[in-house]
Protein backbone atom coordinates (compact mmCIF):
# COMPACT_ATOMS: atom_id res chain seq x y z
CA UNK A 1 0.00 0.00 0.00
CA UNK A 2 1.50 3.34 -1.13
CA UNK A 3 2.01 6.00 1.50
CA UNK A 4 -0.22 9.01 0.97
CA UNK A 5 1.08 12.56 0.74
CA UNK A 6 -0.04 14.49 3.78
CA UNK A 7 -0.52 18.23 3.36
CA UNK A 8 -1.46 20.93 5.84
CA UNK A 9 -1.23 18.74 8.82
CA UNK A 10 -0.71 21.76 11.10
CA UNK A 11 -3.72 23.50 12.44
CA UNK A 12 -4.71 26.70 10.62
CA UNK A 13 -3.81 28.82 13.64
CA UNK A 14 -0.20 27.55 13.70
CA UNK A 15 0.21 28.02 9.97
CA UNK A 16 -0.90 31.66 10.26
CA UNK A 17 1.58 32.28 13.09
CA UNK A 18 4.47 30.88 11.04
CA UNK A 19 3.60 33.09 8.09
CA UNK A 20 3.62 36.16 10.31
CA UNK A 21 7.03 35.24 11.69
CA UNK A 22 8.40 34.70 8.18
CA UNK A 23 6.99 38.04 7.03
CA UNK A 24 8.47 39.74 10.10
CA UNK A 25 11.86 38.24 9.43
CA UNK A 26 11.69 39.33 5.80
CA UNK A 27 10.56 42.78 6.82
CA UNK A 28 13.45 43.03 9.29
CA UNK A 29 15.97 41.98 6.64
CA UNK A 30 14.60 44.53 4.20
CA UNK A 31 14.70 47.23 6.84
CA UNK A 32 18.32 46.45 7.69
CA UNK A 33 19.17 46.38 3.97
CA UNK A 34 17.38 49.67 3.39
CA UNK A 35 19.18 51.30 6.33
CA UNK A 36 22.50 49.95 5.06
CA UNK A 37 21.83 51.33 1.57
CA UNK A 38 20.79 54.66 3.09
CA UNK A 39 24.03 54.86 5.06
CA UNK A 40 26.02 53.98 1.94
CA UNK A 41 24.08 56.55 -0.11
CA UNK A 42 24.69 59.23 2.49
CA UNK A 43 28.37 58.34 2.59
CA UNK A 44 28.59 58.43 -1.23
CA UNK A 45 26.74 61.75 -1.28
CA UNK A 46 29.21 63.16 1.24
CA UNK A 47 32.12 61.97 -0.89
CA UNK A 48 30.59 63.42 -4.06
CA UNK A 49 29.79 66.76 -2.43
CA UNK A 50 33.27 66.99 -0.91
CA UNK A 51 34.86 66.04 -4.25
CA UNK A 52 32.82 68.65 -6.13
CA UNK A 53 33.70 71.21 -3.47
CA UNK A 54 37.41 70.40 -3.77
CA UNK A 55 37.27 70.59 -7.57
CA UNK A 56 35.59 74.00 -7.41
CA UNK A 57 38.02 75.09 -4.71
CA UNK A 58 40.97 73.95 -6.83
CA UNK A 59 39.64 75.80 -9.86
CA UNK A 60 39.23 78.95 -7.82
CA UNK A 61 42.77 78.58 -6.46
CA UNK A 62 44.10 78.02 -10.00
CA UNK A 63 42.29 81.09 -11.27
CA UNK A 64 43.75 83.17 -8.47
CA UNK A 65 47.30 81.87 -8.94
CA UNK A 66 46.97 82.69 -12.66
CA UNK A 67 45.82 86.22 -11.90
CA UNK A 68 48.46 86.80 -9.23
CA UNK A 69 51.19 85.75 -11.66
CA UNK A 70 49.81 87.85 -14.52
CA UNK A 71 49.32 91.08 -12.57
CA UNK A 72 52.72 90.89 -10.85
CA UNK A 73 55.09 89.75 -13.62
CA UNK A 74 55.62 93.30 -14.94
CA UNK A 75 57.45 94.15 -11.73
CA UNK A 76 60.38 92.07 -13.02
CA UNK A 77 61.04 94.66 -15.72
CA UNK A 78 64.38 96.14 -14.74
CA UNK A 79 64.50 99.94 -14.39
CA UNK A 80 68.29 99.78 -14.65
CA UNK A 81 67.94 98.93 -18.34
CA UNK A 82 65.96 102.12 -18.96
CA UNK A 83 68.82 104.03 -17.37
CA UNK A 84 71.28 102.19 -19.66
CA UNK A 85 72.90 100.53 -16.67
CA UNK A 86 73.89 96.93 -15.96
CA UNK A 87 70.86 94.84 -15.14
CA UNK A 88 70.10 94.26 -11.46
CA UNK A 89 66.86 92.43 -10.77
CA UNK A 90 67.22 91.75 -7.06
CA UNK A 91 64.95 94.68 -6.20
CA UNK A 92 62.58 93.75 -9.03
CA UNK A 93 62.11 90.24 -7.63
CA UNK A 94 61.27 91.75 -4.23
CA UNK A 95 58.79 94.15 -5.84
CA UNK A 96 57.14 91.29 -7.74
CA UNK A 97 56.62 89.35 -4.52
CA UNK A 98 55.25 92.44 -2.80
CA UNK A 99 52.82 92.94 -5.69
CA UNK A 100 51.61 89.34 -5.38
CA UNK A 101 50.86 89.81 -1.69
CA UNK A 102 49.24 93.20 -2.28
CA UNK A 103 46.79 91.63 -4.73
CA UNK A 104 46.34 88.65 -2.37
CA UNK A 105 45.23 91.01 0.38
CA UNK A 106 42.87 92.81 -2.00
CA UNK A 107 41.39 89.47 -3.00
CA UNK A 108 40.86 88.49 0.62
CA UNK A 109 38.65 91.55 1.11
CA UNK A 110 36.07 90.13 -1.29
CA UNK A 111 36.64 86.37 -1.01
CA UNK A 112 34.64 84.12 1.33
CA UNK A 113 36.31 83.05 4.57
CA UNK A 114 36.68 79.54 3.21
CA UNK A 115 38.77 80.92 0.33
CA UNK A 116 40.99 83.21 2.42
CA UNK A 117 44.67 83.08 1.47
CA UNK A 118 47.23 83.63 4.20
CA UNK A 119 50.77 84.81 3.41
CA UNK A 120 51.98 81.33 4.27
CA UNK A 121 49.75 79.92 1.51
CA UNK A 122 51.72 81.71 -1.21
CA UNK A 123 55.18 81.08 -2.65
CA UNK A 124 56.62 83.44 -5.28
CA UNK A 125 59.61 82.35 -7.37
CA UNK A 126 61.24 84.51 -10.08
CA UNK A 127 62.91 82.68 -12.92
CA UNK A 128 63.30 82.36 -16.65
CA UNK A 129 61.49 80.79 -19.59
CA UNK A 130 63.57 80.82 -22.77
CA UNK A 131 60.96 79.50 -25.19
CA UNK A 132 57.26 80.14 -24.67
CA UNK A 133 56.38 77.35 -27.11
CA UNK A 134 58.20 74.81 -24.95
CA UNK A 135 58.05 76.50 -21.55
CA UNK A 136 60.61 75.21 -19.10
CA UNK A 137 60.81 77.32 -15.94
CA UNK A 138 64.29 77.59 -14.41
CA UNK A 139 65.39 79.60 -11.40
CA UNK A 140 68.03 81.74 -13.03
CA UNK A 141 68.67 85.30 -14.17
CA UNK A 142 67.89 87.32 -16.15
CA UNK A 143 64.36 86.93 -14.85
CA UNK A 144 61.53 87.07 -17.36
CA UNK A 145 59.03 84.76 -15.64
CA UNK A 146 57.22 84.55 -12.32
CA UNK A 147 55.94 81.35 -10.71
CA UNK A 148 53.18 81.76 -8.13
CA UNK A 149 52.31 78.70 -6.05
CA UNK A 150 49.24 78.50 -3.81
CA UNK A 151 49.17 75.72 -1.24
CA UNK A 152 46.71 74.95 1.54
CA UNK A 153 47.71 71.77 3.33
CA UNK A 154 45.34 69.79 5.52
CA UNK A 155 47.90 69.70 8.32
CA UNK A 156 49.14 73.25 7.81
CA UNK A 157 47.86 76.69 8.75
CA UNK A 158 44.63 77.87 7.12
CA UNK A 159 43.71 74.46 5.65
CA UNK A 160 41.16 73.94 2.86
CA UNK A 161 38.27 72.54 4.91
CA UNK A 162 35.87 70.07 3.37
CA UNK A 163 32.28 71.08 2.78
CA UNK A 164 30.93 68.18 4.91
CA UNK A 165 33.01 67.20 7.90
CA UNK A 166 32.68 64.68 10.72
CA UNK A 167 31.36 61.15 10.71
CA UNK A 168 34.90 59.84 10.79
CA UNK A 169 35.94 61.68 7.59
CA UNK A 170 38.87 64.15 7.34
CA UNK A 171 38.15 67.77 8.11
CA UNK A 172 40.47 69.17 5.40
CA UNK A 173 42.40 68.24 2.26
CA UNK A 174 45.53 69.38 0.43
CA UNK A 175 44.83 71.86 -2.39
CA UNK A 176 47.79 73.22 -4.39
CA UNK A 177 48.16 75.12 -7.66
CA UNK A 178 51.00 76.75 -9.61
CA UNK A 179 51.04 79.32 -12.41
CA UNK A 180 53.90 80.72 -14.50
CA UNK A 181 53.59 84.03 -16.36
CA UNK A 182 56.36 85.25 -18.62
CA UNK A 183 57.33 88.41 -20.49
CA UNK A 184 57.96 87.35 -24.08
CA UNK A 185 60.54 89.81 -25.42
CA UNK A 186 61.18 88.42 -28.90
CA UNK A 187 59.06 91.12 -30.55
CA UNK A 188 59.05 91.18 -34.35
CA UNK A 189 55.84 93.01 -35.19
CA UNK A 190 52.29 93.97 -34.24
CA UNK A 191 48.82 92.73 -35.09
CA UNK A 192 46.22 95.25 -33.89
CA UNK A 193 42.55 94.38 -33.62
CA UNK A 194 39.41 96.41 -34.23
CA UNK A 195 39.08 96.82 -30.45
CA UNK A 196 42.78 97.05 -29.55
CA UNK A 197 44.97 99.54 -31.42
CA UNK A 198 48.74 99.26 -31.34
CA UNK A 199 50.21 102.43 -29.73
CA UNK A 200 52.73 102.94 -32.52
CA UNK A 201 53.70 106.35 -33.83
CA UNK A 202 54.45 106.27 -37.55
CA UNK A 203 57.94 107.62 -36.88
CA UNK A 204 61.18 105.70 -37.27
CA UNK A 205 64.40 106.39 -35.35
CA UNK A 206 67.96 105.67 -36.41
CA UNK A 207 69.36 102.71 -34.47
CA UNK A 208 72.72 104.44 -34.04
CA UNK A 209 71.00 107.58 -32.70
CA UNK A 210 68.98 105.57 -30.18
CA UNK A 211 71.50 103.02 -28.99
CA UNK A 212 74.73 105.07 -29.33
CA UNK A 213 74.23 108.83 -29.57
CA UNK A 214 71.52 108.97 -26.90
CA UNK A 215 73.69 107.10 -24.40
CA UNK A 216 76.74 109.19 -25.19
CA UNK A 217 74.93 112.53 -24.94
CA UNK A 218 73.44 111.65 -21.50
CA UNK A 219 70.74 114.34 -21.75
CA UNK A 220 68.32 114.04 -18.82
CA UNK A 221 66.26 117.22 -18.55
CA UNK A 222 63.69 115.74 -16.14
CA UNK A 223 66.32 114.09 -13.91
CA UNK A 224 64.74 110.62 -13.93
CA UNK A 225 67.95 108.80 -14.94
CA UNK A 226 66.69 108.05 -18.46
CA UNK A 227 68.73 109.56 -21.24
CA UNK A 228 66.67 111.44 -23.82
CA UNK A 229 66.95 111.77 -27.58
CA UNK A 230 65.89 114.60 -29.86
CA UNK A 231 64.56 112.98 -33.01
CA UNK A 232 64.99 115.39 -35.90
CA UNK A 233 63.73 115.42 -39.46
CA UNK A 234 65.46 117.55 -42.07
CA UNK A 235 63.97 120.98 -42.84
CA UNK A 236 61.34 121.17 -45.56
CA UNK A 237 63.71 123.23 -47.67
CA UNK A 238 66.23 120.38 -47.64
CA UNK A 239 69.75 120.14 -46.30
CA UNK A 240 70.72 119.27 -42.76
CA UNK A 241 70.99 115.85 -41.12
CA UNK A 242 68.11 113.76 -39.82
CA UNK A 243 68.13 110.90 -37.30
CA UNK A 244 64.48 110.04 -37.86
CA UNK A 245 61.81 109.72 -40.51
CA UNK A 246 58.06 109.46 -40.96
CA UNK A 247 56.92 106.11 -42.35
CA UNK A 248 53.91 104.72 -44.17
CA UNK A 249 52.78 101.69 -42.20
CA UNK A 250 50.28 100.81 -44.95
CA UNK A 251 53.16 100.63 -47.48
CA UNK A 252 51.27 102.89 -49.88
CA UNK A 253 53.23 104.91 -52.40
CA UNK A 254 53.33 107.88 -52.37
CA UNK A 255 53.52 108.30 -48.60
CA UNK A 256 50.21 109.52 -47.17
CA UNK A 257 51.29 112.13 -44.61
CA UNK A 258 47.74 113.20 -43.83
CA UNK A 259 47.00 109.98 -41.89
CA UNK A 260 50.01 110.17 -39.59
CA UNK A 261 48.70 112.67 -36.95
CA UNK A 262 45.61 110.53 -36.27
CA UNK A 263 47.77 107.38 -36.11
CA UNK A 264 50.11 109.03 -33.61
CA UNK A 265 47.21 109.90 -31.28
CA UNK A 266 44.93 106.89 -31.75
CA UNK A 267 47.44 104.18 -32.57
CA UNK A 268 47.50 101.74 -35.48
CA UNK A 269 44.36 99.77 -36.40
CA UNK A 270 44.05 96.79 -38.77
CA UNK A 271 42.75 99.03 -41.54
CA UNK A 272 45.94 101.13 -41.36
CA UNK A 273 48.11 98.16 -42.33
CA UNK A 274 48.66 96.07 -45.42
CA UNK A 275 47.15 92.72 -44.44
CA UNK A 276 46.54 93.76 -40.82
CA UNK A 277 50.11 92.96 -39.75
CA UNK A 278 53.08 95.26 -39.24
CA UNK A 279 56.20 93.11 -39.51
CA UNK A 280 58.03 90.90 -39.06
CA UNK A 281 60.97 93.26 -38.81
CA UNK A 282 64.33 91.90 -37.63
CA UNK A 283 67.99 92.67 -38.36
CA UNK A 284 68.17 89.55 -40.50
CA UNK A 285 64.89 90.25 -42.28
CA UNK A 286 64.24 94.01 -42.52
CA UNK A 287 60.80 95.37 -43.31
CA UNK A 288 60.85 97.93 -46.18
CA UNK A 289 58.44 100.83 -45.67
CA UNK A 290 57.96 104.04 -47.67
CA UNK A 291 59.48 106.90 -45.72
CA UNK A 292 60.60 110.51 -45.74
CA UNK A 293 63.24 112.18 -43.54
CA UNK A 294 62.14 115.65 -44.69
CA UNK A 295 59.67 117.57 -42.54
CA UNK A 296 56.35 117.97 -44.35
CA UNK A 297 54.45 121.20 -44.83
CA UNK A 298 52.02 119.73 -42.23
CA UNK A 299 54.69 119.70 -39.53
CA UNK A 300 52.49 121.71 -37.16
CA UNK A 301 49.86 118.94 -37.30
CA UNK A 302 52.50 116.36 -36.37
CA UNK A 303 53.71 118.58 -33.52
CA UNK A 304 50.16 119.00 -32.20
CA UNK A 305 49.57 115.24 -32.32
CA UNK A 306 52.82 114.44 -30.52
CA UNK A 307 52.23 117.08 -27.85
CA UNK A 308 48.72 115.71 -27.37
CA UNK A 309 50.29 112.32 -26.64
CA UNK A 310 52.85 113.91 -24.30
CA UNK A 311 50.06 115.54 -22.28
CA UNK A 312 47.87 112.42 -22.16
CA UNK A 313 47.48 109.89 -19.35
CA UNK A 314 49.68 107.44 -21.28
CA UNK A 315 52.41 109.25 -23.25
CA UNK A 316 54.11 105.98 -24.26
CA UNK A 317 54.45 105.06 -27.93
CA UNK A 318 56.23 102.43 -29.99
CA UNK A 319 58.70 103.60 -32.62
CA UNK A 320 60.27 101.70 -35.49
CA UNK A 321 64.07 101.41 -35.66
CA UNK A 322 66.11 101.50 -38.88
CA UNK A 323 69.78 100.70 -39.35
CA UNK A 324 72.33 102.49 -41.52
CA UNK A 325 71.64 105.59 -43.56
CA UNK A 326 68.21 106.76 -44.62
CA UNK A 327 66.78 105.15 -47.75
CA UNK A 328 63.36 105.04 -49.32
CA UNK A 329 61.97 102.51 -48.74
CA UNK A 330 63.37 102.52 -45.21
CA UNK A 331 64.70 99.22 -43.83
CA UNK A 332 62.96 98.68 -40.48
CA UNK A 333 64.90 96.21 -38.29
CA UNK A 334 62.94 96.38 -35.00
CA UNK A 335 60.98 98.46 -32.55
CA UNK A 336 61.54 100.36 -29.30
CA UNK A 337 59.17 101.97 -26.80
CA UNK A 338 59.58 105.53 -25.60
CA UNK A 339 57.76 108.24 -23.69
CA UNK A 340 56.97 111.30 -25.78
CA UNK A 341 58.16 114.30 -23.75
CA UNK A 342 57.51 117.14 -26.16
CA UNK A 343 57.52 118.12 -29.82
CA UNK A 344 58.32 121.37 -31.58
CA UNK A 345 58.54 122.89 -35.02
CA UNK A 346 62.07 124.26 -34.81
CA UNK A 347 62.25 125.42 -38.40
CA UNK A 348 61.22 129.00 -37.61
CA UNK A 349 60.55 130.32 -41.15
CA UNK A 350 60.99 126.76 -42.42
CA UNK A 351 59.34 123.49 -41.37
CA UNK A 352 61.38 121.10 -39.20
CA UNK A 353 60.08 118.51 -36.74
CA UNK A 354 61.81 117.77 -33.45
CA UNK A 355 60.37 115.31 -30.94
CA UNK A 356 62.03 114.48 -27.61
CA UNK A 357 61.66 110.93 -26.32
CA UNK A 358 63.09 108.75 -23.56
CA UNK A 359 63.08 104.96 -22.93
CA UNK A 360 60.10 103.23 -21.35
CA UNK A 361 58.60 99.74 -21.03
CA UNK A 362 55.45 98.62 -22.85
CA UNK A 363 53.66 95.32 -22.35
CA UNK A 364 51.06 95.02 -25.09
CA UNK A 365 48.79 92.19 -26.29
CA UNK A 366 49.08 93.10 -29.99
CA UNK A 367 52.82 92.44 -30.10
CA UNK A 368 53.83 89.61 -32.44
CA UNK A 369 56.63 87.47 -31.04
CA UNK A 370 58.65 84.47 -32.19
CA UNK A 371 60.16 81.53 -30.36
CA UNK A 372 63.60 82.10 -28.90
CA UNK A 373 65.87 82.46 -31.91
CA UNK A 374 69.55 83.50 -31.78
CA UNK A 375 69.06 85.58 -34.92
CA UNK A 376 66.33 87.69 -33.24
CA UNK A 377 67.61 89.79 -30.33
CA UNK A 378 65.51 90.15 -27.21
CA UNK A 379 63.68 93.44 -26.99
CA UNK A 380 64.57 95.47 -23.92
CA UNK A 381 61.56 97.76 -24.19
CA UNK A 382 58.57 95.84 -25.58
CA UNK A 383 57.04 92.62 -24.24
CA UNK A 384 54.00 90.42 -24.54
CA UNK A 385 52.46 88.89 -21.44
CA UNK A 386 51.90 85.13 -21.55
CA UNK A 387 50.61 82.54 -19.11
CA UNK A 388 52.67 79.49 -20.03
CA UNK A 389 51.96 77.06 -17.18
Amino acid sequence: MKPSLVINQLPAKDRSSDCRRIRARRSGVLTVFALLMLVIAIGMLMLVLNYVWLVLHNRDMQRRSDLLALVSIEELLDEHLLADQIANQIDDAIEAEEAVHAFRRENNLTAANSLYLDASNVTVVPGRVDDVNQPVFVRQMPFNALRVELHRYAEGPNPARLLIRGFGTPDAADVTTASVATLDSFVVGFRPTVTMATPLAAVAISASAWFTNRRQSKIDTNANNRFELDVLLRPLSGGGIANGAVIGVDRSIPLDLGMIPDQIVGGILPGDLAGGLLGPATPGNPLPLPASDISPDSTDALVAALNSVAASDDPRRIFAIYSGNFTDPLQIVGFIAATVLEAENVGQSDEQLRVTVEPVFIVHPTAVTVAADPSVPENVYIHKLRLVQ
